[in-house]
């Protein structure tokens, strides 16, 4: 396997939200992210997440897959929500040069991992890591919970070994992801 890092610039960190939803924001964060990426000029400011999730709640509520697709297509970018997805997909993605959203569970020991669900945007790998902008801070793949919250989501390397338990503790081929491309116009 090759490394790749995608020079994804823009970190939003969900705790700093002037929403009131920050503590459940991380889909909304993520994606907003990944379509600051995809189109720069979409979104502009430090907290952009904000005025995402603004966009976001006339769809629905942030934890909603959908809700996201359809905000997205407002700025024009195509989103594809799975429910299937594997290693090699977010590979795949990385080296077509897109982000890829992807959803974990954040509780409990890797081997045995719980909760409702955390989003954080996959932006590169090597052979050992997936490497992610994680909008809550740093978080404990091995015991679950997090080392850092806040703005110290930027870039983390998480193993492979650990981090795929949270993503696909169905097996292999049931991660939670959501990929993106530029709309045309």
């Amino acid at each position: 396997m090759t490394a790749k890092t995608l020079p994804v610039d823009q970190y939003y960190t969900q705790t700093d939200s002037a929403s009131g939803q920050a503590y459940r924001m991380c889909f909304s964060s993520t994606c907003a992210m990944a379509l600051k990426f995809i189109r720069p000029d979409a979104l502009i400011g430090y907290n952009a997440d904000d005025v995402y999730l603004k966009r976001v709640n006339m769809y629905g509520d942030t934890t909603y897959a959908d809700s996201q697709v359809r905000a997205l297509h407002f700025y024009k970018v195509d989103g594809s929500f799975r429910v299937n997805g594997t290693k090699a997909d977010i590979i795949r993605e990385i080296d077509a040069g897109y982000p890829v959203a992807v959803g974990i569970l954040h509780h409990g020991p890797a081997n045995y991992p719980t909760g409702g669900g955390h989003w954080m945007l996959a932006i590169g790998y090597d052979d050992d890591h997936i490497i992610c902008h994680d909008p809550f801070g740093e978080a404990d793949m091995v015991n679950g919970g997090y080392t850092k919250v806040g703005p110290d989501g930027r870039a983390i390397k998480y193993t492979w070994k650990n981090w795929l338990k949270r993503w696909q503790p169905e097996g292999p081929g049931h991660g939670y992801m959501l990929t993106f491309r530029k709309a045309i116009p």
